[in-house]
């Protein structure tokens, strides 16, 4: 925001600064700038605009804009529909007409139709599986008819039928030929929807031979569909036999593989032997477990002695097992007597007492004793250890060589099991379908018997009533609706062709660049009156759409591109003198010291619309040509409107404009004007015509195009357009001029942003001088400041007292004249 309020003031505006509510001045609202805003294409909105290239044309309207018709929009559409609707209306009776030729030229065609039923599979007595070579059963009803449909169209069909057709028919002369072609040509076949029903539809000029030929034609593939399902079975039977002998052969030969695999392989005695094998295993793992068990407890013995052989403090019981257990039992309590006796003695006296002495040699023979008992305990449970051991390896190793007997044993029987399995396994499958093809062979046997056929007749053909072809309602609506479609891309054809602007879209859309302003067209009025329409009637329409052209350059969003405007045109004809004096007049009532330039030295205008002709005054290439800065402040001419002033040309043969346009003086001149005025309009010769926009519009702040509709080209705008963005001029945008809005359609007065504009002045606007007390009774008016009264009252008195009857009819008239600048 802070840099926004820091915006340095524009120099051409004297002194008013960018509010912060327009945006920074980074942007660029001109045409062709280096930051395009996003009404211009930027890339906010590629798809509206385009971006990227010149102008913003993308590559998809450039193409269109290419094409033969150009770019088609529904204004367009519309515009060009309406104002061409009677070449329409003649390309749509040109349509009925030929519609009514077709319609009378066309032959009567009758359609006959006959319906069967085609059946996925035939039917059999025994309800089974179909006995001959059948279609998958997983294929749709339209993959069978699409599938049988070629044989039913084949020629050997088409033969059968023509054949039939002649026997029943015999005085039928028509040539076999002919008949052909007809069959080929004009009959059809139609799968009906979610049925199996199937539609035989033959179209010829003869409604009787229309019903034969579909009723023959459902007879003839009736039977050659029979005939062909006999022939079907029987190569099936043939084929079957055939197969169901291979099969036999096979089968017995499995049978005799199974009974010599049972022999080679004694699988039976091979079951002797392991269960023998597992009952001589079980015996020796119980005899195992024992050994275990043994070789424990001796283990446990062995510890229990090795705890108390040094330590009978230890002693606790011993397991029955346990050799000498009752000597160790009995030692071991004469040392408890013993170490009890002494302990008493010891109670009585010291340990070197003779008696105490005595009884510890008496306690420790006693422990010897007990420590001889077991050791020779323990020499014995060791040599049971050892013992028990070896017989525990040996069970093992008995144990070990049983289970190698028995998986030898196992894999012997399993690999005979498998091999014979496989024998009985293949033995079973040759004799299930040696069974299977036999069972076929009867049902096929049955099914040719039956001679049943898969296509049964539902309706047979009726005679046709009324013809099919031709359709009056299809031709006579496609005649009128083809009428419309050429003569609408003939109108927009030619409308393409004639290349001139008709819309604002064409001008926004294609050309992209922003609409100003549309000033609307205004009868029977002198050019030099319209050019000062906007001084002498405040309230026209024309005064407020030039009102909100000013407003629109003065306001913060393009004041910093307005002081200095250039006003030009593609042709001589689109009112840029006229817009020049009135944005002038309108600028300098604002309150803007205004200077308005007569720049075109060839055919200048200026001084005869301010009436300056008649008086003496400095020209303009006459000033330039002597190239003295000092003179240029004799060349403005104050004119009867308040703030503004005119600088005026006068044609020379002497002086040639294109030399000034070269020289420096120019740009002296337009440094000085910017120095002395507010706003400066420059009035220019046409683009194209001579050279000297070029340098004018590099010497200006922004240009801008005029362009009249139905007039201006659109190609010479663009040309225009590029042209002076190239030589770095700012175009900011186009004026529309001269739109009647009771012709031009596509310019409505309600159109968007310039709606306030157009009813604004249609509300203010007098109706007539003659009677001036006749206002118009517009509400905004009634309701309107005493400052607005006031001036509409002396408006009104000043035209009531015109004296002459010209005056009064141009007031009159006020809105029904030319604005356009004319040839003279």
């Amino acid at each position: 925001m802070s840099e926004s309020n820091d915006q340095p003031s524009n120099p051409g505006s004297g002194g008013r600064s960018h509010p912060i509510y327009y945006g920074g001045s980074a942007r660029q609202l001109y045409y062709g700038g280096s930051a395009r805003p996003m009404y211009y294409g930027g890339s906010a909105h590629p798809a509206y605009y385009g971006g990227g290239v010149y102008g913003g044309f993308s590559e998809g309207e450039s193409q269109a804009d290419e094409s033969m018709v150009g770019a088609i929009t529904t204004k367009r559409l519309l515009r060009v529909c309406m104002q061409r609707w009677i070449t329409i209306m003649v390309f749509i009776f040109i349509g009925l007409l030929g519609a009514f030729t077709v319609y009378k030229l066309s032959p009567t065609i009758y359609e006959a139709s006959s319906i069967f039923e085609m059946n996925v599979r035939r039917p059999t007595i025994m309800g089974g599986r179909g006995a001959i070579i059948e279609m998958d059963s997983y294929e749709t009803m339209e993959q069978v008819f699409y599938t049988r449909v070629r044989r039913f169209t084949s020629q050997e069909i088409f033969e059968k039928i023509i054949t039939a057709f002649r026997n029943r028919n015999p005085e039928f002369t028509m040539p076999r030929e002919e008949l052909l072609e007809l069959l080929e040509r004009k009959s059809k076949l139609d799968l009906q929807k979610r049925s199996k029903l199937v539609k035989i539809a033959i179209r010829t000029t003869d409604a009787k031979l229309s019903q034969d030929l579909a009723n023959i034609y459902m007879d003839v593939v009736r039977e050659y569909t029979t005939d062909l399902n006999a022939q079907e079975s029987a190569e099936a039977i043939r084929w079957l036999k055939f197969e169901a002998d291979r099969e036999k052969a096979k089968r017995d030969s499995a049978h005799e593989d199974v009974r010599e695999a049972r022999m080679e392989n004694l699988i039976d005695l091979l079951k002797s032997q392991s269960f023998i094998s597992q009952q001589a295993l079980a015996q020796v793992n119980l005899d195992v477990i024992a050994l275990q068990r043994q070789v424990a407890a001796a283990i446990l013995r062995n510890q229990a002695l090795e705890a108390i052989k040094d330590s009978p403090e230890r002693f606790g019981t011993l397991p029955s097992s346990v050799s000498r257990s009752d000597e160790i039992l009995n030692a071991f309590k004469r040392l408890q007597v013993a170490l009890s006796e002494k302990n008493a003695l010891l109670a009585r006296y010291t340990a070197l007492h003779p008696e105490v002495q005595v009884k510890e040699r008496e306690v420790e023979g006693f422990q010897q004793q007990f420590a001889d008992w077991v050791y020779r305990a323990l020499e014995t449970s060791q040599a049971d250890l050892t013992f028990e051991k070896q017989q525990l390896e040996l069970a093992e190793a008995k144990r070990d060589d049983l289970v190698k007997t028995m998986q030898t044993l196992d894999l012997k029987i399993a690999t005979a099991q498998m091999k014979s399995e496989e024998l009985i396994y293949e033995r079973d499958l040759l004799d299930n379908n040696y069974q299977g093809l036999l069972n076929r062979i009867r049902e096929a046997q049955y099914a040719a018997d039956e001679n049943t056929a898969i296509i049964k007749p539902v309706e047979p053909a009726r005679l046709p009533e009324n013809p099919v072809l031709p359709m009056p309602f299809v031709i006579f609506s496609a005649g009128p609706f083809l009428g419309l479609m050429l003569g609408v891309l003939f109108v927009l054809l030619v409308d393409h062709l004639e290349d001139k602007i008709t819309s604002i879209s064409d001008i926004e859309q294609r050309l992209h660049l922003k609409t100003l302003v549309v000033l609307p067209h205004v009868r029977r009025m002198k050019r030099e009156q319209i050019a000062r329409i906007v001084s002498r009637d405040k309230f026209s329409q024309f005064a407020e759409a030039v009102a909100s052209l000013r407003n629109l350059l003065d306001s913060p969003r393009y004041v910093e591109l307005s002081k200095v405007l250039l006003c030009v045109s593609t042709q001589p004809g689109e009112g840029k003198t006229i817009t020049s004096c009135s944005l002038a007049i309108s600028c300098a009532l604002s309150g803007e010291k205004t200077l308005l330039i007569d720049f075109d030295m060839r055919r200048p205008r200026i001084a005869r619309i301010f009436e300056k002709q008649e008086q003496p005054f400095t020209s303009l290439p006459h000033t330039l040509a002597k190239a003295d800065p000092s003179l240029f402040s004799a060349l403005p001419l104050q004119t009867d409107v308040t703030n503004l002033d005119v600088v005026c040309s006068k044609a020379s043969s002497e002086i040639n404009p294109s030399s000034l346009m070269g020289s420096g003086a120019i740009v002296e001149f337009f440094k000085w004007a910017r120095e002395n005025y507010d706003r400066i309009i420059v009035d220019s010769p046409p683009f194209g015509v001579v050279g000297d926009v070029m340098t004018l519009s590099s010497l200006v702040d922004a240009v801008m195009i005029m362009c009249c509709p139905q007039r201006t080209r659109y190609n010479p705008l663009k040309h225009t357009a590029r042209h002076l963005t190239e030589a770095g001029a700012r175009v900011i945008g186009v004026i529309v001029n001269d739109v009647d809005f009771e012709r031009h359609r596509l310019f409505d007065r309600g159109d968007y942003h310039y709606r306030y504009a157009y009813q604004y002045g249609k509300k203010y606007a007098y109706t007539s001088s003659r009677n001036p007390s006749k206002r118009s009774k517009s509400p905004a008016l009634a309701v309107g400041s005493a400052d607005v009264r006031e001036l509409a009252e002396e408006e009104e008195s000043r035209l009531a007292s015109a004296s002459t009857a010209e005056t009064d009819r141009d007031v009159k008239d006020l809105f029904d004249a030319s604005m356009v600048d004319d040839e003279e």
